[in-house]
């Protein structure tokens, strides 16, 4: 650590052996030096099965508090799971990178592998990692529902989306699940950000936490008591946090013990970079560098309860009010330490993974690197060597060593006699058999099952002829990839958003105001299978058909093409339909063409109702006609009844006898 000078103990112990040969060597048989601690005891063993070690209170000295975290500084360091850990990872890391043997004398730039495993491990992470995780945020089961309560929900179901994105959470996830795959143990640590004002997370690289060796991590959490982590701050960051100001000039107060440990480690540049351990437990929280206790308190993640004050009458016989007992509202039923774990393969006798996904592929890569540097060894041999007879090329064994020099520059051999094959000749190394090519297809196709990419890969598809073949191929990595690492991630996003939720409560004090009544208690999750990898293809291609169909809005189209911007591309459909001069009213060769219809639609108005006047014009002359020939015919039949009415009257005049 950086700060603060350590003195191993086996350094120790041989400068007590120069002082003292005689009775240091006795004691030693008993010392506890090169001894193994914190190792996990028999499973079922009873009794006393750790180390004794007190709990970290406000109240311990400092000097305890020293002695009681290096020995859980030291229980880490010195535990074998630690160490055989670091040599896992440290292999892992090494083949991600593709540093898988030593480099061949004839590279002096690079070595000559086919990296399998970052291929198939960066192919798996966007997989796994495709989808933001989407919070859902309910009323727990107890509660009965209100409209106040229903605005909260909403509220808070808002504000986590927000804050997932001002985290980037999906990219972070993603560097959480590689640092899984490569370290086999994924950290988060959860914090407000003084300068954005906001609930933060932050991925750690899981080499800066100090575990609890005996401890395990599964599906409930974290089973240790404390977690420690290797920080790192500017001095003046660190003086402002513990608010420790340099004494006045003239003053008789000298600095505390945290000011010395600074100015000693910084020297007056307070731009220097300190590094410090951070401890946790669930209740306290302490700064330690070196043998200084830099800050202790208690876990200010939490909303304490307030006790109620009674009145008081100060010496003046002025009354100061009381308070009454005010409870901390928290989204949390107890305090916690502010870390969450990301681990799959953890059979429960250890806080990281036993193996991981690369660690089960180096046989792999080592097998696909010793084919391809056989297959590569064996064309380098296919010009082949050279075989002179000295008998029959008349050259001297120096001459015929450059032979092959003058043959690969093109240059002319000269032979005494007889046929030059005979002289010189040329063996070149015979084919290899398909066994080897086989071999090495089959490896690289079992390296991408076992990550799950075989069909996620355009490799691994090309023995796929059907568009059908490959669906089902990449179907079958989706689900080994979501019901084997998305569940996990989706439970660390699970983790997330609960723990921004508790951070609103405590630092901001607006957040969870609700009128009239106090916050109610709700339930934070992640929407099962939000993170699941899928098939953009096949997803666009059912919505094509539904849009063929009449079966599916213009907006869920859209949104299963995954464009970026479904409800303005949606609306603008509309537009065009219904009023497509306010869609186009800024493009003049629209509006140009606009007018003309709307003119041309008026020219054609017009004359429609030019044609309309006109036909009523001719069905009244039509109806006037009509109307005269009706008077016409009614005279007529007028004038013949008075003329039949006259014959009748003159025959009357006739006599009948």
């Amino acid at each position: 650590m950086q700060g603060y000078k350590v003195i191993k103990p086996r350094s120790l112990f041989l400068y007590k052996m120069g002082n003292d040969t005689g009775i240091t060597a006795y004691e030693s048989l008993g010392a506890d030096i090169n001894k193994q601690k914190g190792e996990t005891a028999p499973e079922t063993k009873q009794g006393v099965v750790s180390d004794k070690l007190p709990e970290l209170t406000l109240e311990m000295a400092d000097e305890e508090i020293i002695k009681l975290t290096t020995k859980w500084e030291k229980s880490w360091k010195d535990s074998a799971k630690k160490a055989e850990w670091e040599k896992q990872i440290e292999e892992n890391e090494k083949y991600w990178l593709g540093q898988q043997f030593d480099k061949p004398q004839a590279d002096k730039s690079r070595a000559m592998v086919d990296n399998l495993i970052f291929e198939s491990l960066e192919t798996f992470l966007p997989q796994a990692t495709r989808r933001n995780p989407e919070p859902l945020v309910t009323l727990d089961a107890t509660i009965d529902t209100t409209p106040q309560y229903e605005a909260f929900v909403q509220k808070t179901k808002n504000r986590l989306a927000d804050l997932a994105d001002k985290n980037k959470i999906r990219l972070k996830l993603k560097k959480a699940a590689r640092h899984w795959a490569i370290y086999q143990l994924g950290v988060a640590k959860f914090g407000w950000n003084l300068d954005r004002d906001i609930p933060t997370v932050k991925i750690l690289r899981p080499q800066r936490v100090i575990l609890d060796p005996d401890s395990t991590i599964d599906e409930d959490g974290y089973t240790g008591e404390r977690i420690g982590e290797y920080r790192k701050l500017t001095a003046s960051k660190i003086l402002s946090l513990i608010g420790d100001k340099a004494p006045e000039a003239g003053s008789e107060e000298g600095p505390s013990s945290a000011r010395r440990a600074i100015d000693e480690v910084a020297k007056d540049n307070l731009a220097t970079e300190v590094q410090f351990q951070e401890w946790w437990t669930p209740t306290y929280m302490c700064w330690v560098l070196g043998k200084t206790v830099l800050l202790k308190k208690k876990n200010p993640h939490w909303n304490y309860d307030m006790p109620a004050v009674e009145t008081q009458v100060d010496i003046y016989g002025n009354e100061m009010p009381g308070t009454e007992e005010q409870l901390g509202h928290n989204h949390f039923s107890s305090p916690d330490m502010p870390y969450s774990f990301l681990t799959v393969f953890n059979l429960g006798d250890q806080p990281m993974d036993k193996t991981s996904l690369i660690s089960q592929n180096l046989a792999n890569q080592d097998l696909i690197n010793k084919r391809n540097r056989q297959i590569t060894k064996n064309a380098d041999g296919m010009n082949g060597g050279v075989v002179v007879s000295l008998a029959r090329s008349g050259l001297t064994a120096t001459q015929a060593k450059n032979v092959t020099e003058a043959l690969r520059k093109g240059g002319v051999i000269v032979i005494p006699d007889g046929s030059p094959r005979e002289a010189i000749d040329r063996y070149p190394a015979p084919a290899l058999p398909p066994d080897i090519y086989n071999q090495l297809a089959d490896t690289r196709a079992r390296l991408r099952d076992i990550f799950g990419v075989k069909g996620s890969s355009q490799a691994g598809l090309e023995g796929e002829d059907t568009v059908r073949g490959k669906i089902i191929s990449r179907g079958l990595d989706t689900d080994r990839i979501g019901g084997g690492v998305t569940e996990y991630l989706e439970q660390f996003a699970d983790d997330i958003y609960n723990w921004f939720l508790q951070l609103l409560y405590v630092y901001d004090t607006g957040f969870q105001f609700v009128p009239e009544t106090v916050p109610p208690k709700i339930i934070v999750s992640v929407k099962e299978g939000s993170l699941l990898p899928k098939d953009s293809t096949t997803i666009a291609n059912q919505a094509l058909e539904l849009a063929k169909l009449n079966r599916i809005s213009t907006l869920d189209l859209f949104k299963r093409l995954e464009y970026p911007n479904p409800e303005e591309l949606a609306a603008n459909v509309w537009l065009e339909q219904n009023a497509p001069h306010i869609l186009y009213k800024n493009n003049p060769l629209v509006q140009e063409v606009i007018l003309q219809q709307q003119m041309a639609a008026q020219a054609q108005g017009e004359a429609e109702v030019a044609a309309r006047d006109q036909e009523t014009a001719n069905q009244t002359n039509e109806s006037a006609q009509s109307h005269q020939q009706n008077l016409e015919t009614e005279a007529l039949k007028g004038q013949m009844k008075l003329r039949e009415g006259a014959q009748k009257s003159l025959l009357s005049q006739v006599p009948t006898k």
